[in-house]
């Protein structure tokens, strides 16, 4: 069955996809692959043949639970970049998503990206406050977030992952286990505690996290996290929406958004 996947894998590459995503109905299996920001449909599979692969990337993603109606996402091992897994229910059993993550990280794409006098030097002189990376789908927001860590030298960074999908040396990464009891909250509990110059959040998507990263900076903390927005202004308002207040929002200092 790896041996199958890897040739799915090798084809959806082919195509450059960045997301593929696999529609289940009742005798086929639709499936999807974005790539160049657009969507293209891919040859079908067998309903049968579809669940077989689901199983497998059940397995091998630590995705043991065997209930279609708990959506549950993880990390499938590949051997040179990670594969994000996503399964939501549906009417014909589990609908999955597949996200690459292919982007080359180091501290020259952030220089690359950003002025390195008033983005990354500045940065670097911050003591507190938020840094935000906003984007849509496929702008770039965990290579810079990664690639941001990565040029932080002297800085003492611990990350909060779900799951870790690239490995950064010098950097703590902890990936939440909420079955384990170490979710968000606790998470940020302990971190408080062992001494980190900035924090780093995968992506904020709940009021909690919001609340979480928000708080964590005012107690004298740099925090870098991800947001999904279309704009700098939408960016500001989806946090308004999880809860953080206008006052609150003051302590966000940059957002860095990527087209």
């Amino acid at each position: 069955m790896r041996e199958q996947i890897s040739q799915l894998i090798h084809q959806f590459e082919t195509v450059g996809a960045t997301d593929v995503h696999f529609i289940p109905g009742d005798q086929t299996t639709q499936v999807i692959c974005r790539a160049n920001g657009g969507l293209n449909e891919q040859s079908s599979i067998p309903i049968d043949q579809y669940r077989s692969i689901v199983s497998h990337v059940r397995y091998e993603a630590n995705l043991k639970e065997q209930n279609e109606r708990i959506p549950q996402s993880g990390l499938y091992p590949l051997e040179e970049n990670g594969m994000r897994v996503s399964i939501l229910p549906s009417r014909y059993g589990d609908a999955m998503s597949w996200r690459f993550y292919r982007a080359v990280v180091s501290d020259k794409v952030a220089a690359g990206l950003l002025d390195p006098e008033d983005d990354l030097i500045w940065m670097k002189q911050q003591t507190h406050g938020c840094i935000i990376i906003s984007g849509t789908t496929g702008a770039g927001k965990t290579t810079m977030l990664y690639s941001l860590m990565a040029s932080m030298e002297g800085k003492r960074i611990i990350s909060v992952e779900d799951p870790i999908e690239c490995s950064v040396p010098g950097i703590l990464q902890l990936e939440l286990n909420a079955k384990a009891g170490f979710d968000a909250t606790r998470c940020f509990e302990e971190i408080l505690r062992a001494d980190p110059d900035w924090i780093a959040f995968g992506e904020v998507r709940t009021a909690e996290a919001a609340r979480l990263t928000i708080n964590a900076a005012l107690s004298g903390h740099v925090v870098l996290f991800t947001l999904h927005a279309g704009s700098i202004a939408e960016a500001m308002l989806r946090l308004r929406t999880l809860g953080i207040t206008k006052e609150e929002l003051s302590v966000c200092k940059k957002i860095i958004h990527l087209y």
